[in-house]
């Protein structure tokens, strides 16, 4: 009967039911200073560069492969999305078989996607679910879209 409760237990440990911590990863979302907070805990150096409360975003640069890549974070005003973006420049300064060159590099790229804003920036960004946040789900998604922002400069510049 023993064996067969440690046996029970095991299993329980080993698909996750069970944690000997008593606490399951919390899934809520985090909030714009949390976000700030993380960046900050995962070594990095990060510039605010929108204090307005309610719309605080956040800069960091990463080095990429032969670029130095600024992000921009920022979380959703549902709060249910975290936005991580890459300005790549004016459309203006686009040859004209750059933006449907982009559109179909964004099939290759996603969940990363590259778009233009009403104020003519050229933009890759990624939309990262705002639940269950850690600095690994995070860390993924960063050094993705760096890497996308360095694989697809020919398209883009």
């Amino acid at each position: 009967m023993i064996k067969l409760r440690l046996m029970a237990l095991w299993m329980l440990v080993c698909c996750g039911l069970y944690s000997f911590s008593g606490r399951a990863q919390s899934c809520d979302p985090i909030t714009r200073t949390q976000l700030k907070e993380k960046l900050q805990e995962m070594g990095f150096t990060v510039k605010t560069i929108n204090e307005k409360a309610g719309e605080e975003k956040y800069e960091v640069t990463h080095a990429g492969s032969g670029f130095n890549v600024p992000l921009g974070y920022e979380i959703s005003p549902s709060t249910n999305f975290i936005w991580i973006t890459a300005f790549l420049g004016k459309a203006d300064t686009l040859s004209s078989e750059k933006p449907l060159a982009m559109l179909k590099e964004n099939g290759k790229i996603q969940p990363s996607f590259f778009y233009i804003t009403s104020k003519n920036n050229v933009m890759m960004a990624v939309a990262v679910e705002n639940r269950g946040i850690t600095p690994a789900i995070l860390r993924r998604h960063i050094d993705k879209l760096v890497a996308d922002v360095s694989k697809t400069s020919a398209v883009w510049q």
